[in-house]
């Protein structure tokens, strides 16, 4: 919810005739006008209502003045630490009374947007859009949107500016500052610094200082440097403005912005002390990416009837540590998801409905994701999001007993599909790829390495267990589907949607034991693998995740890894050029296995648990043994693997319960 104080400026007609020429063009969706878009502190008047709590989320335009871009698909982050007492170093405490540092402050935030990119709750927001039309609730419905992602390094830069602070600077930020706004033209400056970037937000911090009082209590806003009028700033800037949290609030006192919301007591970290600014920032961040522009005071992103955009939803509810990448954990608060809403009535999540299991790029650690905390079963004596026993535990969902593999090569033969040919295989398989994946899947079938899976098990839920199968023929169908249309930056609902035509295809009865592997050719791939995010994914269907899709399909996303090279794992085990398509099997064989022995992918339902086998940080049998080595052959690295036609095929070792007497190792074979 918005308001605003405010005052006018000798240009005021300039402002009135600006809002006049936006009328025609914004009122089908009537989006909000706010110069700021404050994060309130619990208990202020201007809170949202629960009412916020009852209607989706509409998409206003995106196309309020020159340069609006109505959502950041690439989000980045710039942090700036201005003044100089930042440099000179200061003091705090927290609830107890310990202190801490301004460096251990700056450590934190820094490590925040360091860490939240690519993570299952920086992806809620991967539902919304650009380019639908004006009043969109749903950008799966229509289509043809531009969404946002959610790239894994999204902090691009930090930098501690030694130029003074206006010591009001809270009473300013308050203020609307039609004109002279000193928070606008250190935006202005860190842009100008770090080098512009239209998909950016700045977010600007600074140290302690005077507080007003009598003043309603904001931790933080959001908005541009065109917020003020749209004219008189070089370009539009989207920034945060994060006054220093843990002052002594008027009427709330300390913690009145977030500090020790989550963590009760400190520890060396920071997690406690700076709870708040995990939570405002995270706040602040969302926000700007889902509703980022404000031309003339016009909101024409996403927020809804009242004016709350993403995290103004869920301010100040259900907040709770979230796992992070690098084995981190930080205090958030949830965010507002339509499709959530949309099919369970609870909008508020913190985490992205959609979550595939994704294989990283060769050199990334696998993302961590806190199963303690989501589902509440960590054994005694350990924490939640911290390192676990290294074998994988089982965690009640199916595993496939007789699995059957799928291969649907979606738009090979479609124009476009590739941008070369060659002399020795067809135009819909110029490099091979396609026949190399399925002599690979045919010839997994009993080997060595596929009994490495067939350790792991499931209850029947009446005192018997049924293993993961290693038949000699996995392969159960080939389908080249170039019927129906298909097209670059693909979402994980094309997919679904796409391994959903394969069952009525095959015709497909016993959905338990089945895998789709969607297979995409070189120009057209799902957006995320566009961005370098991942090598490969595979997902399960539920009604929450993927609406009007067959629930309780496997499948597999398998984009076009050539595009990705070295970053895929070409010549990864054998060395150029025989080891140019080393990446095609190496990651099929990834997600294959994975799918065998987790083919919830990690999924649950309230109590409902469909995965089964993987680590208590989420690593999967493929996840614990990607990229061993790095290139270098040592023990676990991938190898050729003697299929069951005789012929090699480079593949990932996969993790082993029973190896090294039980202590558990990345096996080859067994």
């Amino acid at each position: 919810m918005r308001t605003h104080s405010g005052k006018w400026i000798s240009g005021l007609h300039l402002v009135v005739a600006l809002l006049f020429a936006l009328a025609t063009s914004a009122a089908d969706a009537q989006p909000p006008r706010n110069p700021k878009h404050f994060f309130w502190a619990p208990g202020q008047p201007n809170t949202p209502s629960p009412s916020s709590l009852a209607n989706d989320l509409i998409y206003h335009g995106g196309n309020a003045g020159s340069g609006a871009i109505g959502v950041e698909t690439v989000p980045a982050t710039y942090l700036v630490f201005w003044g100089p007492d930042w440099a000179n170093g200061f003091t705090t405490t927290d609830a107890n009374g310990s202190a801490y540092t301004s460096q251990q402050l700056q450590n934190y935030v820094t490590s925040f947007l360091s860490n939240l990119g690519g993570t299952s709750w920086a992806a809620i927001q991967d539902e919304y859009c650009k380019n639908v039309a004006a009043g969109t609730t749903s950008c799966a419905a229509v289509g043809g949107g531009n969404y946002v992602t959610d790239p894994r390094k999204q902090l691009k830069g930090v930098w501690t500016d030694p130029t003074p602070v206006p010591s009001d600077i809270v009473t300013l930020g308050l203020a609307e500052n039609l004109v002279d706004d000193p928070l606008a033209m250190e935006a202005i400056r860190a842009a100008a610094h770090f080098g512009y970037n239209p998909q950016a937000t700045y977010i600007i911090l600074t140290p302690p200082t005077t507080i007003g009082t009598g003043q309603p209590v904001y931790c933080g806003y959001h908005t541009q440097t065109t917020s003020s009028g749209g004219s008189g700033n070089p370009y539009r800037v989207q920034y945060a403005f994060i006054p220093f949290l843990n002052a002594n609030w008027p009427a709330l006192g300390a913690g009145g912005c977030g500090m020790n919301s989550v963590n009760v007591v400190s520890d060396s970290f920071g997690h406690g002390v700076f709870d708040g600014y995990s939570i405002v920032v995270g706040h602040e961040y969302a926000e700007a990416v889902t509703d980022p522009d404000n031309f003339a005071s016009i909101q024409d992103g996403w927020n809804d009837i009242q004016g709350s955009e993403n995290g103004d939803k869920c301010a100040w509810t259900d907040l709770a540590n979230v796992s992070m990448n690098n084995h981190t954990k930080f205090a958030v608060q949830p965010l507002w998801s339509n499709r959530a809403f949309d099919v369970t009535g609870q909008g508020c999540v913190r985490s992205a409905p959609t979550n595939p299991h994704a294989m990283p790029a060769a050199g990334i650690m696998p993302p961590t994701v806190d199963i303690c905390m989501t589902t509440g079963i960590c054994p005694p004596g350990v924490a939640a999001g911290q390192p676990m026993p290294v074998n994988m535990a089982y965690f009640g969902g199916n595993v496939q007993i007789r699995p059957k593999v799928y291969l649907v090569l979606w738009g090979w033969g479609e124009p476009g599909a590739f941008d070369h040919t060659s002399s020795t295989n067809p135009a819909s398989d110029p490099d091979g790829v396609a026949a190399l994946m399925t002599r690979f899947i045919a010839a997994i079938g009993g080997t060595s390495w596929g009994k490495v899976s067939a350790q792991y098990y499931q209850s029947n839920y009446n005192g018997t267990y049924a293993n993961v199968g290693n038949p000699a023929h996995e392969l159960a169908g080939l389908w080249y589907d170039n019927t129906n249309p298909i097209h670059d930056n693909l979402s994980p609902l094309d997919l679904a949607q796409e391994a959903a035509r394969a069952v009525l295809h095959f015709g497909i009865g016993d959905l338990a034991n089945a895998q789709v592997v969607v297979a995409t050719p070189q120009k057209f791939n799902e957006a995320g693998f566009n961005q370098n995010s991942y090598c490969a994914w595979h997902d399960f269907t539920t009604p929450l995740s993927y609406p009007g899709v067959t629930a309780g399909m496997a499948f597999v996303n398998m984009p076009y890894v050539l595009n990705a090279g070295g970053g895929c794992g070409k010549d990864f085990v054998n060395p150029a050029p025989s080891g140019d398509l080393d990446g095609v099997t190496i990651v099929l064989g990834h997600e294959i296995a994975e799918t065998l022995t987790d083919p919830g992918a990690e999924s649950s339902a309230g109590l409902l648990q469909y995965g089964a086998w993987f680590d208590y940080q989420g690593w999967e049998i493929g996840d614990k043994c990607a990229w061993v080595g790095d290139g270098l052959q040592v023990p676990g690295a991938p190898f050729n693997m003697t299929g069951n036609d005789g012929a090699a095929y480079p593949v990932q070792t996969l993790w082993s319960n029973t190896s090294l007497n039980g202590v558990g190792y990345c096996a080859g074979g067994l």
